[in-house]
């Protein structure tokens, strides 16, 4: 089978933890797609003649998704992307505001279960009652991209054709450039930056369901960032004066200038947590590790599409 040959679509599903029938509408663009699964096997330690083991029982199963999806707009202010729907099953609430913006959140409840299934040139694969994390990551010259890992209570595969008549997004990802990137009001000399919400994924145990689980869910998130600025004056800015004294600041980068695919990223309350020396070119860079704090709470990280 041919690798490229893949196809990737997720649905919100109306009943947590109950597969939805994905169709063509539900496709989206995807990369370096990773299917794995997780079947504990039953040890039978009975005693005979013969050493010979007795064939295991396999146990309450599982499965992941890992893959990375470009960040881009729908190309419609108003519209939500197609990452919008990952991004819901990974902690975010969506708020659409018509014909201007639509806006993503941590949430800390009312967090959606999702379906998701890989068309791999014949076969597919698919998990439900999924929900996971998500990882951006920007550096400069190339995309933003955002790295998912979903987790499903169960899984299937199966011989099924692709999806056929898939329309995908329009819009174009926007490289990490000319970013107005700004942390605690000073504009760093940056060339990548990672956020990660470390969401924690736990699986329901359910014994009246034949995977052993009734879905997954996020029970905590401790959201992190890290990025590496050019070193400068203390006089200029004080990296480690604001590690030292705790210092909470605003970040804002932005992503692209045409309507409906303008992404801008803010976290109101950023906390340098380790700071580490780097050289990159022969010029000295610092490695930077922080903490996206609460303002007022799910409000940590904002994704906004204009």
């Amino acid at each position: 089978m041919i690798e490229a040959r893949t196809q990737l679509a997720a649905k919100i599903e109306a009943s947590e933890g109950v597969a939805e029938t994905l169709t063509k509408t539900e496709a989206f663009l995807a990369a370096n797609v990773k299917f794995s699964t997780d079947t504990p096997m039953g040890e039978r330690p009975n005693v005979s003649a013969s050493l010979s083991p007795w064939a295991s029982i396999p146990g309450a199963r599982f499965a992941k998704f890992e893959f990375d999806v470009e960040i881009k707009g729908s190309g419609t202010k108003g519209t939500a992307p197609a990452l919008g729907v990952l991004l819901k099953a990974c902690g975010f609430g969506e708020t659409v505001v018509a014909a201007t913006s639509v806006t993503y959140k941590p949430a800390s409840t009312g967090v959606s279960s999702i379906t998701i299934a890989s068309y791999e040139d014949g076969i597919i694969k698919k998990i439900w009652g999924a929900r996971g994390n998500v990882n951006p990551k920007f550096e400069g010259n190339a995309p933003g991209w955002l790295h998912f890992e979903f987790t499903g209570a169960d899984f299937s595969v199966a011989d099924l054709a692709m999806l056929s008549g898939v329309s995908y997004e329009s819009t174009k990802p926007i490289a990490f450039l000319s970013a107005a990137f700004q942390i605690d009001s000073y504009s760093a000399l940056i060339g990548a930056l990672e956020i990660n919400m470390n969401n924690a994924v736990a699986l329901r145990k359910d014994v009246n369901s034949a995977s052993g689980y009734k879905s997954a869910v996020i029970t905590n998130r401790k959201p992190s960032m890290t990025f590496d600025p050019e070193m400068v004056l203390v006089a200029t800015y004080d990296f480690y004066g604001k590690l030292r004294s705790g210092n909470e600041g605003s970040l804002t980068l932005t992503l692209g200038s045409e309507a409906g695919n303008i992404c801008t990223i803010t976290a109101p309350k950023v906390q340098y947590t380790a700071i580490s020396d780097d050289v990159k070119e022969g010029l000295r860079n610092l490695g930077i590790t922080c903490k996206l704090n609460r303002n007022a709470g799910d409000d940590e990280l904002s994704i906004a599409f204009t």
